[in-house]
This record gives structure tokens, C-alpha cells and sequence, in this order.
């Protein structure tokens, strides 16, 4: 007992010794096999998303008397949701480009270069007067000197490390292309062999497990598909809303780049809180650079009053399904989301939250029936 002992403790010292090589070792492992699993991943994701778009084809296409003859009508409701996912996706992207285009044609890059002059002198002009200012009543510059100096010094380093993380994403091209290739492949056949491939597992489950394990497996997939599929298919519907509505709004404004501004608002509309940033900010941004205030005011405005419709009829209507969170949860799961998985953390962030909260209420509520069922028991 005592050698058996002391050799634990051994072990364990030499574990609490190495522990840093130890876990730097399995986190190297774990990214390793998340990189090579992540075509699996991203399959699995898109055959998610794009289910019920392939059941409402399915289900037409056996009501149908011409397709009734079909062998496999899940396959061609499979082709034609992809088919019409890649070219609503072609169609985006086409708009985003051509209105680029078109606004960098109407430019006049002679008024941006004057008035990104006029704004360096007017700031060149608002620092010599703070120094002249500064000696006249005897007081030393050298801590302000120091102040732009490093201003100066973490801008740079911010255009430094934005220029190497361009160069590395455009170099990693052909391996993101790659992975997204095998991703919609691989997504493609669980669209069309789902069902085959969950009757498996069930299969397999039931072969390798207890019937209570089973129950509780079961229980766990159940909770998790209610509070993801509500809530992100939900929320990429509403993201496609505001897209148009935004970008529709603010064109018949007429402020610039607004379909730009409306697809990348609908896109931060995945992010609680995040869309409405992103709107406001690309709008102050452009129409101030244009000198258009009129335009900014009146805009803003309006983005306060879709925001408002999204809120409270638009956003509640198409997130009718998930589970009702409150705003703190999500903003506390919104932090932990994106300390721990950056943007991907954040989207997935509050589904996971929203899961979290239905296991507690669960949890207690049994508690407090068993403690309610043993106090009745005792009187």
C-alpha cells in the first residue's frame, strides 16, 4: 500500500510538473483533429441549415403526380435546395460587387483626396495651436509629444498586423476553398442519407447502451435541436430581412455603399446587439466622409425605427420557436462566446446559453417536485 502509494504521488507530481507541456500537448492535438474534422463539421452544418428547406421540397414532391414515379425524391429536393441556396449565394454576392463597383465609379477621387487633406491639415493645425498654446503659459510638451508618439506607434502596428493577417488569409486561400469544397460535399450526402445515418446511431445506441442512458441521450439531442434550430434558422431568417429592408431604406435616402451597409448589417444581425453597430457606424462613416449630414440624420433615424420593428414584431415572430432568454444571459453569453471562440463563439454563444438555461430549469423544477413529492409523503 505504501509503495503503490508513493508511486501515485510521484505520478501526480511529475503530471502537476509538466502540466503546461501536458496541456499545450493536447490542445495542439485536439486543433489537429478539429482541422482535419472541420469539412465534417461544416458538412454537418449545412445539412442542418438546409433540412427543412429539403423537407418542404420532399413533401411537395410526393403530393405531385408527376413525381410520384421518382425513386428518390429526397435526392432531387436535395439538388434543387442546393441549387437554389448557390444561386441566391451567386446573387448576393454579384449585388455586392456591382454596387462596389458602381460607387467607386461614381467617386470622385479628387473631392476624397481634398478632404482627407483638409482633415490631416486641420488636425496638423489643431496640434501646432495646442503646443503654441502650451508655451506661452510655460508648459513642457513633452508627455503630449510622447502621447501622439505612441498613438502614432499602435496605429501603425494595427495597419502592420491587419496587412500580415491579409497576406496570410489570401496565402491560406486555396485551403479554406478546399475544406469548403469537401464541407458541401460531405453536407450534400448527410442531406440525402440523414435519416439513414440517425437510424444508425439509433441503432448502434441502443446495441451499446442502457435503455435509461438512451433516454438521456435522447433527451440531450432533443434539447439541443430545440434550442439551435429555432433560434439560428430564426435568426438567419430575420438576417435576410433586414438586409433588404435595410438596404432598401437607405438607398431610396441615397446614402452610398447602402446595399454594402445592408448586407454586412444583416450579417451582424447573426450577433445580438451587433447588427444595429454595425448599421449606424457604416452609415455615420460614409455620410460624414461624403459630408452628407442631412442624409446622416435622416438615416439614422430611420435604422432606429427598423430596429424598433425587428425588436418587437419582425424578431420575435420568426424566433417564435427557441426559447425565451433574457437579455442578460445573452449579453453574459455573448462575452463568454466570443473570449472563447471569437466570432464563431459569439454566433454560436447564445443558442448555447439558451440550451444552459433549459437544463437549470429542468434540473430545478424536478428538484422541486421530488422535495415537494418527499414532503407530502412526511405529512
Amino acid at each position: 500500500y505504501v509503495i503503490i502509494t508513493a508511486i501515485i504521488i510521484y505520478i501526480l507530481s511529475l503530471i502537476a510538473k509538466n502540466a503546461p507541456t501536458i496541456f499545450n500537448n493536447i490542445v495542439d492535438k485536439i486543433s489537429w483533429l478539429l482541422r482535419v474534422v472541420r469539412p465534417v463539421i461544416l458538412g454537418f452544418v449545412f445539412s442542418y441549415l438546409m433540412d427543412p428547406i429539403v423537407n418542404f421540397f420532399e413533401e411537395k414532391f410526393r403530393k405531385f403526380k408527376l413525381f410520384k414515379k421518382m425513386k428518390r425524391p429526397r435526392t432531387w429536393a436535395a439538388v434543387l435546395s442546393v441549387v437554389i441556396f448557390f444561386i441566391a449565394l451567386a446573387a448576393l454576392v454579384s449585388l455586392l460587387i456591382f454596387s462596389v463597383t458602381d460607387q467607386l465609379r461614381l467617386a470622385n477621387f479628387d473631392d476624397v483626396i481634398r478632404l482627407a487633406e483638409g482633415y490631416m491639415k486641420s488636425l496638423e493645425s489643431f496640434y501646432n495651436s495646442i503646443i503654441q498654446n502650451m508655451e506661452k503659459l510655460d508648459i513642457r510638451s513633452n508627455q503630449l509629444e510622447q502621447y501622439v508618439e505612441d498613438t502614432l506607434t499602435v496605429v501603425l502596428n494595427a495597419l502592420k498586423s491587419f496587412a500580415e493577417s491579409t497576406v496570410n488569409a489570401i496565402t491560406n486561400i486555396s485551403g479554406y476553398l478546399t475544406t469548403i469544397i469537401f464541407g458541401f460535399i460531405i453536407g450534400f450526402y448527410f442531406i440525402i442519407d440523414g435519416k439513414m445515418f440517425t437510424r444508425y446511431l439509433k441503432k448502434t445506441f441502443y446495441a451499446l447502451f442502457s435503455e435509461k442512458t438512451n433516454k438521456k441521450i435522447s433527451l440531450i439531442l432533443y434539447d439541443l435541436d430545440y434550442a439551435f434550430s429555432g433560434y439560428v434558422r430564426g435568426q438567419l431568417a430575420d438576417a435576410f430581412v433586414m438586409m433588404i429592408l435595410i438596404s432598401l431604406v437607405l438607398s431610396i435616402i441615397g446614402v452610398k455603399f447602402a446595399l454594402v451597409i445592408g448586407i454586412f448589417a444583416g450579417i451582424g444581425n447573426l450577433i445580438p446587439y451587433f447588427g444595429p453597430i454595425v448599421a449606424y457606424i457604416s452609415t455615420a462613416i460614409v455620410c460624414l466622409i461624403n459630408g452628407e449630414f442631412q442624409k446622416l440624420f435622416i438615416a439614422i433615424i430611420v435604422l432606429i425605427v427598423i430596429q424598433f420593428i425587428d425588436g418587437n414584431f419582425i424578431g420575435p415572430k420568426l424566433l417564435s420557436r427557441s426559447i425565451k432568454i433574457h437579455p442578460l444571459i445573452i449579453i453574459v453569453s455573448l462575452i463568454f462566446g466570443s473570449a472563447i471562440g471569437g466570432f464563431l463563439g459569439m454566433l454560436l454563444a447564445v443558442p448555447v446559453g439558451a440550451y444552459l438555461k433549459l437544463v437549470f430549469v429542468r434540473f430545478v423544477d424536478n428538484r422541486t417536485i421530488k422535495k415537494e413529492s418527499i414532503k407530502n409523503v412526511d405529512t
